[in-house]
């Protein structure tokens, strides 16, 4: 984890004031009767490929978040002892938006699970900085990443969620930021500045 303070310059001078900071966010924002869906990677744990991350059991680390915890698997989460109840899911968010599905990776990315392809908002992480949020064109779904560096580490509410989409959906397509696949690479269109 030490590298992605300097890989995504996230403003902590060390791992543990990154894990303070969020753990102490998702205590004030959660409640005892909410749900927090973690879209993967929720620890690094002695990896591979000179990342060394903590010597904490990942468990220890949400404890005391009064809310209820599922861990969707990310990327990481094969090494580090991570207990993950499944690879994606749906959820009902609300009658505007019916349909959402979660998982770690994009739309785009080609470890998705295919049972994402069919709603038509689709929630991730792994993509750190990448975008808030990306029209996948070749599957005409609207990425939002709901990874904590794009939302002021914290995690982000039902509420607000539905209020970021009310915004974007006011918009035109050509006025999002926009991904295809051309020649087997990934191209991005637009800004993303939103």
């Amino acid at each position: 984890m030490t590298d992605s303070l300097v890989f995504d310059e996230l403003p902590f001078k060390s791992i543990e004031q990154h894990d303070k900071v969020l753990l102490r966010s998702c205590k004030e924002r959660a409640k005892s009767d909410d749900v927090i869906y973690h879209l993967g990677d929720l620890c690094s744990f002695k990896m591979d490929r000179g990342n060394k991350g903590l010597d904490v059991k990942p468990y220890e680390l949400i404890k005391d978040i009064p809310a209820t915890f599922i861990n969707i698997r990310g990327n990481h989460d094969l090494n580090n002892k991570v207990k993950s109840v499944c690879d994606s899911m749906h959820m009902f968010l609300s009658k505007r938006y019916p349909s959402v599905s979660l998982s770690h990776y994009p739309t785009y990315d080609k470890r998705i699970d295919s049972s994402c392809l069919h709603a038509p908002i689709h929630l991730c992480g792994h993509v750190h900085k990448q975008f808030r949020h990306c029209l996948d064109l070749d599957h005409k779904i609207l990425n939002i990443n709901v990874g904590c560096m794009m939302w002021g580490f914290k995690i982000i509410s039902d509420v607000e969620l539905i209020a970021y989409l009310n915004v974007l959906f006011r918009k035109r397509p050509d006025e999002l930021y926009r991904c295809h696949t051309e020649n087997g690479k990934l191209i991005f269109i637009g800004n993303n500045s939103f």
